[in-house]
């Protein structure tokens, strides 16, 4: 949701300027120069024809009296703010619809006869989807005549409005490709997007070296991996239509559009209603506007630094409700998200990786969950394993490479839930010799797990270990001599909670300070195949409850150290 700030009320819709008529600077023939005079005439009728929408639409906007002196993010001369729910306004008023249908049959008649106009091809589609009218924005946007990448942009903003990802996401790929280079830079333009770490290494890059940045941002931050177009960033490009519109045309804000407000837009959205408040500070004939997001929306860039492709990043590095994220959005399908409980691994096979997950999603609100596995590697599209229906269990991929992006999802389209939980590895030099597979983490019991596949059986879904039975640690090894060798094994259990309330105790005496396990020995192994199993029960029960990471490392006689990580969280039974 987002309010006009008090110092901009003063300002008055200004109508942008109308371009100049091609050819219109040389000289023309008697009838080329009437038709030029027809063209601009009949176009400044129907960008007055807008105006006068906006301005009657604003005069019958619902009264709304919420929100007075909140202000989430400040930008410009706008107060932004996050509501869960989108307050409930009477249907619109019949006299609104009465005159979009009359703007729409002006602007339809006027698109006849000058085709090629792109801010009328723009305004047929626009005001089919701001009156709900979907298949008929569409059909517009397949009769578009106007500019190529302006029509390719319009049919995925139709497509989009109407929850078609594939179609929206193909027509904004050909309306970028259609663009001058320089177009399509300042299109593909996040910088609004990013938070104030990225920001500055990002926009003072030349265009080229920002495609990195930008393809990591797009992978992190889709909303489902297991769905083949990224929505957010067909919304992003539909923002992007929406700018290009506001720039030259009226709005619902009585407010000269600029910088702040398609920086709005860029980050939030387009308001799905409008309301007005009525102050002793306002004028009441031209009130304030508030214009009310989609919600619930989420927020799903994670919070870190995108620029840093050498760095991990957790699962809770994805807060999807922040409520002062540096961007919103609210899916067509998703009315709720939540976190599934997983643990994701990673084994070489040949040329190609095996990603295994055992996962456990224990929210009442999902009926019929579709659980899905999902990888992708740091510049390409992410691959799904085959679909299941369970809330709990494991999960199997293939792919070739290494995938940098691992995550778990689980969407149930009749309670509008999606459950998800991700992680991004960073990634490995792969020059070494000696190398180890992810650690799986599993409940021991009296026999060892010799495989991968008894390993999974008993993997522990997500990081939380419970104290009190001994566990299990599973990995493999690759690059072992074919003629055998033997190798230098250290295990290490060390607390990383370390609170300063915590520390301080430990500094006066109050508290024991923390003592790591680490284990050593030497494993000699007979000549090898390509993945070599390795499995060790630990017992837990000394250490206090916390948060703790398990670090192995292997080294060979003469060689480089190869080494594997996993935080995990002990518990109390």
């Amino acid at each position: 949701m987002l309010q006009i700030a008090a110092a901009a009320l003063a300002l008055q819709l200004t109508v942008a300027p109308q371009p100049a008529v091609q050819g219109a600077a040389r000289e023309l023939p008697v009838h080329a120069r009437s038709t030029a005079v027809d063209s601009a005439r009949d176009l400044g009728r129907a960008r007055s024809a807008q105006a006068a929408f906006e301005k009657s639409r604003r005069a019958q906007l619902p009264i709304s009296y919420g929100g007075s002196g909140r202000c989430d993010v400040r930008l410009g001369r706008y107060c932004w703010w996050y509501d869960e729910t989108t307050p409930k306004f009477p249907p619109e008023a019949t006299s609104i619809i009465e005159r979009r249908a009359e703007l729409l049959a002006e602007l339809d008649a006027l698109s006849a006869r000058y085709p090629g106009d792109d801010w009328l091809a723009g305004m047929r589609v626009h005001y089919r989807i701001d009156g709900k009218h979907f298949p008929a924005a569409d059909s517009a946007a397949s009769a578009c005549r106007a500019s190529a990448w302006w029509c390719s942009a319009l049919t995925g903003y139709a497509a989009h409005a109407r929850g078609n990802e594939a179609r929206a996401d193909s027509a904004f790929n050909a309306a970028i490709a259609a663009m001058t280079p320089d177009e399509a830079c300042a299109w593909r333009n996040i910088t609004p997007l990013l938070g104030g770490g990225d920001r500055d290494g990002y926009e003072h890059r030349a265009c080229e070296a920002r495609a990195v940045i930008e393809t990591r941002y797009w992978v992190l931050s889709q909303p489902q991996l297991a769905t083949r177009a990224n929505e957010w960033r067909n919304e992003f490009n539909v923002r992007r239509v929406l700018v290009h519109l506001a720039e030259h045309a009226a709005t619902p804000h009585a407010l000269a559009w600029g910088d702040d407000a398609a920086e709005l837009v860029l980050r939030y959205g387009w308001p799905a209603a409008w309301s007005r408040v009525l102050t002793s500070s306002v004028n009441a004939s031209d009130p304030a506007i508030i214009g009310h997001d989609p919600s619930p929306s989420f927020t799903f860039a994670p919070g870190v630094r995108i620029g840093d492709s050498a760095s991990a990043v957790a699962p809770d590095a994805w807060d999807m409700n922040a409520p002062r994220g540096e961007t919103r959005y609210a899916p067509h399908q998703v009315g709720r998200m939540t976190q599934v409980a997983a643990q994701f691994a990673r084994f070489r096979r040949g040329d190609s990786t095996l990603v295994v997950a055992a996962f456990a999603a224990r929210d009442d609100s999902l009926v019929a969950p579709v659980a899905t596995l999902v990888a992708a590697h740091a510049d390409s599209a992410p691959l799904a394993s085959v679909p299941d229906t369970s809330h709990a269990g494991r999960a199997r991929l293939m792919l070739g490479g290494v995938p940098v992006l691992v995550g778990m999802e689980l969407i149930d389209t009749t309670m509008r839930t999606l459950a998800r939980t991700r992680v991004a590895f960073a990634p490995v030099a792969d020059s070494a010799r000696l190398a180890v597979s992810d650690l799986l983490v599993y409940r021991a019991g009296e026999d060892m797990a010799g495989s991968l596949d008894s390993a999974l059986a008993h993997a522990i879904p997500g990081d939380t270990v419970t104290k009190g039975r001994p566990l299990g640690v599973f990995w493999e090894t690759y690059g072992l001599s074919a003629d055998g060798e033997s190798v230098d094994v250290a295990v290490s259990v060390e607390r990383i909670d370390h609170s300063w309330i915590r520390s301080t105790r430990q500094k006066l005496g109050l508290t024991p300070m923390d003592t790591p396990i680490k284990v050593r020995w030497t494993d000699a192994r007979p000549p090898a195949n390509q993945a070599a199993p390795h499995a060790i029960s630990m017992d837990l029960e000394n250490l206090d409850p916390g948060r703790y990471r398990l670090t192995l490392t292997l080294t060979p006689s003469g060689g480089a150290a190869a080494t594997s990580t996993r935080e995990i969280a002990l518990q109390n039974p």
